[in-house]
């Protein structure tokens, strides 16, 4: 089952956990008791004594406030995050034609270089995805990209590009080491770097108080949520929920 830890100012001592439905997942909500001015190691006795009722409950993910603080105190409980690397790379093909949105660029006259150690699945699926769609694509994948880019030109007769012909619109970094580009979206790790884009449901807002990147990718994961229905708003885009 996943979990929800969050603090919350409000009277009590004892860590209250309960059902919810999130977006139709049901999730066990644990929930911290604090108060202002609460000593540090009184705080995260309670923290611990939270993630003990988790994990009596089956909880071993969690998902929290983006800015949550006690994350050292869940790994030694056995507890760990929603790792988001996988939700976004599925994600590259969407963001970068996002990217180009807000660049004011059409697909059909924009480059978009691939990059990675080797060729993943997930970046050949954003390969076959954006050939058909951008002007330019260039793969920076070692020999595995080489062999992707002749298959690419074969397949859809597209103008792949070398990696090293020039700055492209965006890069979809799959791995360390990317080179610059107008925007880079760093798709791996525990916290992919998405350039300032925000990514967002179209049909419906989602709740506050949780970090919203590892949200989208256990619901994504857990089949409540579809492609379609993700959206990326540009950089500064400021919502309520």
């Amino acid at each position: 089952m996943m979990g929800v830890l969050e603090l919350t100012e409000r009277r009590g001592r004892k860590p209250q956990a309960e059902r919810r439905w999130l977006l139709g997942l049901c999730c066990l909500w644990g929930d911290v008791p604090v108060k202002t001015g609460m000593g540090e190691r009184r705080l995260c006795r309670r923290v611990e004594r939270g993630c003990d009722l988790l994990l009596r409950s089956g909880v071993r993910r969690v998902l929290t406030a983006e800015d949550f603080p006690y994350w050292e105190e869940l790994f030694r409980a056995g507890l760990r995050p929603v790792e988001p690397e996988t939700f976004c790379q599925a994600q590259a093909a969407p963001l970068a034609l996002a990217a180009l949105g807000w660049q004011e660029r059409r697909p059909e006259r924009a480059s978009v270089l691939l990059y990675g150690r080797r060729v993943s699945p997930a970046l050949f699926r954003a390969a076959e995805q954006l050939c058909p769609r951008v002007r330019d694509l260039a793969v920076d994948a070692g020999e595995e990209g080489e062999e992707l880019a002749g298959w690419l030109r074969a397949e859809f007769g597209a103008a792949v590009r070398p990696p090293e012909a020039g700055q492209a619109d965006v890069v979809l970094a799959f791995d360390p080491g990317a080179p610059a580009g107008r925007t880079v979206f760093h798709l791996y790790g525990h916290r992919p770097d998405l350039a300032g884009f925000l990514p967002a449901l179209a049909d419906c807002g989602l709740p506050s108080g949780l970090d919203r990147l590892p949200l989208l990718a256990v619901l994504w994961e857990e089949g409540k949520i579809k492609g379609e229905q993700l959206r990326f708003l540009p950089p500064n885009t400021k919502l309520l929920t």
